[in-house]
């Protein structure tokens, strides 16, 4: 169905994190990782970002972003993404205030009304919503499980990439499920992509994080044309507050589409921002190492929550990224207990509902029965443990 051009939808998400993210005492469903001391990050700065931060003038930056870290980018993109060699170069990458503004920007500035773009479900309400309120037709790809793993679903990709489809939108390692796709599904969205000749945004925030025995596929960006990779420092790197994110485009018409769109979000990055940023990816083996270590030290103490309620909740164990997606088996829906979590035990979870807050795409997914958990925080283990008891506590001793 051909979306009219409408306001945008609340961001279910982030109005459900509003109000509890900062007034829960324990978070359970964070979707970055442990967040960095400033005192830990300025101690992994080379000689040039310390001098740099020490001599700063807080005055307007460069649209395009500060030189050094773009070039620090694209050397990210080009080493972390797939290839020993830079194939990115800093002219390919755009400085956004976050990922988020760069999610807007790219949509706004590639669909048009009466488009179709097609995204991979579920997804955060932005890399879909933009499009709709735009006036898009939104095609959904839902992801399905195989052999106890998610994945892209080959049908989904065939049905919903056509001749039409002016973007793709997909998201490696995948946010809420930590998906990564298998060889054959990805080789199969990017042959259909080819086919159509539609444009790719691929949201990366979450690269390079993955599981043990689990290699992501290599950014499209490096070798595949009519391609936007969205990166960021939130994520992988533990510093959301930050606020850096970056498009990397090998086509400069794009990335000029793109700055002038910016040029009525915020114009330029911040100064203290930009150099934060910088210090980071050049240290970014040692800062996502540290951030891995913890989601692997964590990921057995949801493997034990799964296993002490196997009646109550279902985990299909993610494969990269920093959260995870179970299935709520207990009475009502993920929605009510996730209410009965935070009001009766203090700890937040996320409903898969917000998700798909219109039911655009939850096809056979049960969003509805689905919540978010978040692996990259050092008090995981406690706090999964402090929603254990509230499950044995709410739940089993009332069936028993």
């Amino acid at each position: 169905m051909r979306e009219k051009a409408s306001e945008l939808e609340p961001f279910a998400l982030e109005r459900y994190f509003a109000r509890h993210e900062f007034t829960a005492p324990f978070l359970l469903s964070p979707s970055d990782t442990e967040p960095l001391a400033m005192v830990d990050l300025l101690a992994l700065a080379d000689d040039d970002a310390r001098s740099r931060w020490e001599r700063m003038v807080l005055g307007y930056t460069e649209s395009r972003g500060l030189p050094a870290l773009r070039t620090a980018i694209a050397s990210f993109v080009s080493e972390a993404f797939g290839v020993s060699r830079c194939v990115i170069g800093p002219e390919d990458v755009l400085v956004f205030s976050c990922a988020e503004e760069a999610i807007y920007c790219i949509v706004r500035a590639m669909v048009r009304p009466g488009d179709e773009v097609a995204c991979t479900w579920p997804a955060y309400q932005s890399l879909f919503e933009v499009a709709r309120a735009i006036g898009a037709t939104v095609r959904p790809i839902p992801l399905v499980m195989v052999r106890g793993c998610w994945d892209l679903d080959p049908e989904a990709i065939q049905e919903a990439i056509t001749g039409r489809t002016r973007l793709v939108v997909t998201n490696v390692p995948h946010n809420p499920t930590g998906m990564v796709p298998s060889p054959g599904s990805w080789s199969l969205l990017l042959d259909r992509l080819a086919e159509t000749g539609s444009w790719h945004l691929a949201d990366e925030v979450y690269r390079p994080l993955a599981h043990p025995g689990v290699t992501l596929p290599p950014s499209p960006v490096l070798d595949q044309p009519r391609t936007i990779s969205l990166g960021s420092v939130s994520k992988a790197f533990g510093l959301a507050g930050v606020r850096i994110g970056w498009a990397a485009c090998k086509d400069p018409e794009i990335l000029g589409r793109l700055e002038q769109y910016k040029d009525y979000t915020t114009i330029c990055a911040s100064a203290p921002s930009e150099i934060l940023a910088l210090a980071a990816l050049r240290a970014w083996r040692v800062i996502v190492a540290g951030q891995q270590a913890i989601i692997d030290a964590n990921a057995p103490a949801l493997e034990s929550l799964a296993a002490s309620f196997p009646d109550l909740v279902d985990v299909p164990m993610p494969s990269g990224g920093s959260t995870a997606f179970p299935l709520w088996r207990g009475p009502g829906d993920a929605e009510a207990m996730a209410d009965r979590a935070v009001n009766e035990a203090g700890v937040m979870v996320l409903p898969g509902s917000v998700f798909d807050p219109r039911l655009v795409g939850s096809k056979d997914l049960h969003l509805e029965r689905r919540f978010r958990i978040g692996l990259g925080r050092r008090d995981f283990p406690q706090v999964a443990a402090r929603l254990g008891a509230h499950l044995s506590r709410t739940y089993q001793t009332r069936q028993g």
